[in-house]
């Protein structure tokens, strides 16, 4: 029998059932209220009116006679009696702590504290500076400053009591209480409001206070006041094991106490069932948390099947998991009921709003010229694209342009236009105005990117025109869910404007305070059966509750019990001395909670997270104290529980490996692909560099086509740095060539910094560069362009020829691969051509660093192989450059500045920016007699060997070996390296 039924069944049996209606039955949740009331009906087959069954807290409203006032409305009633006492506090300092101190005062109430005035006596200037050194006090003087500081932190604790005051008569007068205040009104007046029979007071018979374990001082009061004058009775849901003083068990602690003192009367009742019912317990600790919500789910349906009408609950100490948890239940299970709500806080909609309020307060820094600073409200892109990427947004998105994207399925819409366009000019920052004319109208743009500035109202009818944009979207759609979201969020919004229009002063900021804190408060009901066979809740409201079959979740420290930690303005030597809770009565409350859950259970599954160390992945905290009690004491003082600890599988090891391992296979129209790619586009330095690298890499790049995951940068990357420090140099050469003297090198030296501020705006305009690191960067561009044209002066003969800068060069030659004619098309730009006599050098920019031994073949390896299986990529990069301007040449297709070019000596340079000093030039040749022709002919051999593996179907495209390679791909996360 449960503990509710017992209940009911005594105090239906002790009383006539005319004369149920004459008596209050009171317990600690609304949850226990329904379930006593389900078990009262049973009891009889003719109708009866029930009597008064309420949860402690309406109880004590309604017999106080005072309204509670919520949370808001009592935070501003105190701002507004503080500013009596400090005329200049800061409305945003003043909530940073206002929340904690009105905890402490429904504290002080909640448990009859005599003189409220001592605790904040206790904190002030004299009794900390006494408990400091009391030596320095019998001179009557402290030995040392007390600063401003120190002086306002002293006074807020001397005007504290005078709040306090104020602010209950202020309340007192409007008929409002806070929790705490209303429990001491009804303690102080018990017999005048639950006794003593007038006007104004409801007076019942009896009074069963039913299933109750921590009860504050004025809970203690009002029930003994109600015993001692034999109006009431005590109903405790106790049990020998953790009440017996041989295990002194902190689930006890409190009942020990009570039953002691016989303050209460009878003390009813006391089972046995934790040490000596049967149970079948199961621990069970999981890789990591979300884990958790699968096994719990796998555990339920393998448990429906064996009986289906056993009680059960799924208690989820961590709230969070409550999504994971409905998810993982079988789809066949349907009837099932959840107590906790949803939480509005842990919704998509609040994820919304949280990045609605980065994107209107991001404020951008920038320098000025003359080295000052302007702050300028502009939206960040990283905040645009996670407004505009965000779930609801593109839900919304997919709804309202459904039918234009059926129609023309190659039609973007103006989100994904938007994107794409600051993508494309990297725009860092982005004003009010670029937003809008992005948005071409559309009315979302208008909600989201109009600026609010500071003022809190233009935010509210914001998000008032942004529900109504969505809910018509969504009206149409089967997500109750997101609607409900929309909805709630709605009566939110009503009732903060209520408070803006009686507060003018309030600022964005505290806005969003208060916004989040009624959104902290609000959770979605969910409509179900209330005595469903499953039932999930958290574990405050199994308070009372009995089942059959219980699942517990994230039973770990931190979690049950909670951390060791309140919020209070008190310290812990006053809690103690004046008799408030402490974090050891919390951890006794939750030890009674969690060991009267397994007092009638039968089946018990305890999961939790495997701390770090103890396995693979694990990601939690040690498991809870209450696990070790089960494992240490209580499977030894009852030998009918039966512990056992199931492992997990996961599946073996080479399963894993199978999915990591990726091979292409090429298919007919795979082949196709290369073979048109090497015919058309042709074969790049880098590309080919890719392919010898890694396949796979060369595979989604080149054939595959999968975009590389586009972002804005902020900073400079190395591959923009290096594109700014090239088109510099190329519009130099074009500009000053084909003949450059010193004369011009010095003139060059002269506009560095104007030229790449040219080059700047022209590619790269969407950079912040006035400030950070880009500023860095700017001036190493600078310096490095110097220390470049500075050498040349030193080391060039002059006049130097640069015959042509940034030049494509493409050639073209033929072979028969797998039995078939292939065009073989391999290009590549060359950043510079230099002349020096009957000498071409071709020139290739590097911003990093190159030392000649990166230029040299392996000892072990001649220069083909080294070509082919290496990791010298900067020489085969070189090799490919001469090759492409040596066959350009000999087929008498090399025109550069307008003039032919042949016979001449080709050779490959590299100008390091970070090495000038070191020559980094190469001629290379596979012979020890070199011909051109002889160079040209080994190079297109080499090329043929690594185009005809490419084309061999046989050959699979594969992840590399080297996971170094890895590091920097751009497609790791697909192949998950």
């Amino acid at each position: 029998m449960t503990f509710l039924n017992q209940s009911a069944q005594y105090i239906f049996e002790k009383h006539p059932l005319a004369q149920l209606k004459n008596i209050c039955v009171v317990l600690p949740s609304r949850r226990a209220v329904y379930y006593f009331k389900q078990s009262l009906a049973k009891l009889s087959n003719v109708p009866f009116i029930a009597p008064e069954i309420l949860a402690i807290d309406d109880f004590v409203m309604q017999m106080s006679g005072v309204n509670q006032i919520d949370a808001v409305s009592l935070l501003f009633e105190l701002y507004e009696i503080f500013k009596k006492y400090d005329p200049e506090v800061k409305f945003e300092r003043f909530i940073s702590w206002a929340p904690t101190l009105l905890r402490d005062f429904d504290t002080i109430d909640l448990y009859l504290v005599d003189n409220p005035k001592s605790i904040f006596e206790y904190m002030s200037e004299a009794k900390v500076l006494e408990r400091w050194n009391p030596a320095q006090l019998k001179s009557g003087k402290p030995e040392f400053e007390i600063t401003p500081i120190l002086d306002k932190y002293f006074k807020l604790f001397e005007n504290i009591y005078n709040v306090y005051t104020d602010l209950q008569k202020s309340l007192t007068d409007k008929g409002l209480a806070y929790r705490g205040m209303a429990y001491r009104i009804l303690a102080e007046s018990v017999k005048q409001l639950l006794i003593e029979k007038n006007e104004n007071s409801i007076i019942f018979e009896k009074y069963y206070f039913v299933g109750f374990n921590a009860l504050s001082a004025s809970e203690e009061k009002i029930i003994e006041t109600l015993v001692k004058t034999n109006r009431a009775e005590t109903l405790w849901d106790a049990d020998t094991y953790f009440m017996s003083p041989e295990y002194n068990h902190k689930a006890g602690m409190l009942l020990r106490s009570y039953k002691n003192s016989g303050r209460f009367g009878k003390w009813n009742w006391q089972t046995d069932e934790l040490l000596k019912g049967e149970k079948q317990m199961r621990i069970i600790g999981v890789e990591n948390a979300t884990l958790q919500a699968k096994i719990a789910g796998h555990i339920y349906a393998e448990a429906v099947v064996e009986n289906p009408e056993v009680p059960t609950v799924i208690v989820l100490a961590d709230e969070n998991l409550l999504h994971p948890v409905i998810y993982s239940l079988n789809e066949r299970i349907a009837d099932f009921n959840i107590t906790m709500g949803l939480s509005l806080r842990g919704s998509m909609l609040f994820t919304l709003i949280d990045a609605i309020f980065e994107l209107q307060q991001n404020i951008a820094e920038f320098k000025t010229k003359d080295g000052g600073t302007v702050k300028m409200p502009k939206f960040s892109h990283r905040h645009i694209f996670k407004v505009l990427n965000h779930p609801f947004i593109r839900r919304y998105e997919q709804i309202k342009y459904a039918p234009e994207i059926k129609a023309k399925s190659q039609e973007r819409t103006v989100f994904r236009k938007t994107l794409s366009e600051i993508l494309r000019t990297n725009k860092v920052y982005l004003s009010q105005d670029e937003m809008l004319d992005l948005g071409e109208n559309e009315p979302i743009f208008k909600i989201l990117f109009s600026r609010w500035s500071d003022n809190p109202q233009k935010a509210l009818f914001a998000f008032y025109d942004l529900i109504d944009e969505l809910r018509n979207v969504y009206r149409d759609s089967n997500d109750a869910i997101e609607t409900e979201y929309l909805y709630l969020f709605l009566t939110i919004l009503h009732r903060l404007e209520k408070i803006l229009f009686q507060n003018r002063e309030l600022s964005l900021k505290s806005f969003k305070h208060f916004l989040y804190e009624l959104i902290k408060q609000e959770k979605i009901p969910f409509s179900g059966e209330p005595i469903s066979n499953l039932q999930i809740m958290g574990m405050l409201e199994t308070r009372c509750l009995d089942f059959e079959r219980v699942i517990i979740l994230s039973v770990n420290e931190g979690t049950i019990p909670s951390a060791k930690h309140i919020n209070s303005l008190i310290p812990f030597d006053a809690c103690i001395e004046y008799h408030l809770p402490v974090h050891s009565d919390q951890d006794a409350v939750m030890a009674y909670h969690f060991f009267r859950l397994l007092q009638r259970a039968k089946e018990v599954d305890i999961l939790y997270v495997i701390p770090n160390g103890e396995g693979l992945g694990g990601g939690g905290s040690e498991k809870s104290r209450f696990i070790l009690q089960i494992e240490n004491e209580l499977v030894k003082a009852n030998k009918n529980i039966k512990l056992s600890y199931p492992k997990i599988n996961f599946g073996k090891d080479t399963e894993i490996e199978v999915i990591n391992k990726i091979d292409i296979f090429k298919n007919e129209e795979i082949l196709q692909s290369i073979s048109k790619l090497i015919a058309e586009k042709g074969i790049y330095p880098t590309s080919l560099s890719n392919y010898l690298k890694c396949s796979l890499q060369f595979y989604f790049d080149k054939i595959a086509n999968i975009s590389k995951r586009e972002e804005v940068d902020e900073n400079f990357g190395a591959d923009v740095f290096g594109t700014w420090i090239h088109n510099t140099l190329e519009k130099i050469d074009k500009d000053f060539g084909p003949k450059i003297s010193e004369e011009n090198i010095e003139t060059i030296i002269g506009e560095l910094e104007k030229r790449l501020d040219d080059a700047y705006q022209e590619k790269f305009g969407g950079f912040v560069v006035e400030s950070g690191m880009n500023y860095l960067l700017k001036q190493v561009a600078e310096q490095l362009l110097n220390d470049f044209f500075e050498n040349q002066k030193i080391s060039q003969r002059f006049p130097l020829e640069v015959v042509q800068a940034e030049q494509l060069i493409e050639v073209i030659f033929e072979k028969i691969i797998h039995g078939k004619l292939q065009k073989i098309k391999i290009a590549g730009r060359i950043d510079r051509i230099e002349r020096e006599g009957k000498v071409l050098k071709v020139i290739d920019y590097k911003t990093g660093k190159v030392v000649a031994k990166e230029l040299e073949p392996p000892k072990d390896l001649t220069l083909e192989e080294t070509l082919v299986e290496s990791d010298k990529e900067k020489l085969r990069q070189l090799w490919l450059y001469q090759y492409l301007v040596t066959k350009s040449m000999l087929d008498g297709k090399l025109v550069l500045a307008g003039e032919k070019f042949e016979n001449y000596v080709v050779t490959a340079k590299i100008y390091s920016f970070r090495n000038l000093k070191e020559k980094l030039e190469v001629n290379l040749s596979f012979e020890t007699d070199p011909t051109i022709f002889g160079f040209i002919e080994k190079s297109e051999e080499i090329l043929t060997q690594i185009i005809t593996e490419l084309l061999n179907p046989a050959i699979n495209f594969t992840q590399a070996t080297d996971t170094k390679i890895c590091e920097r791909c751009d497609f790791r996360g697909i192949c998950g390296r």
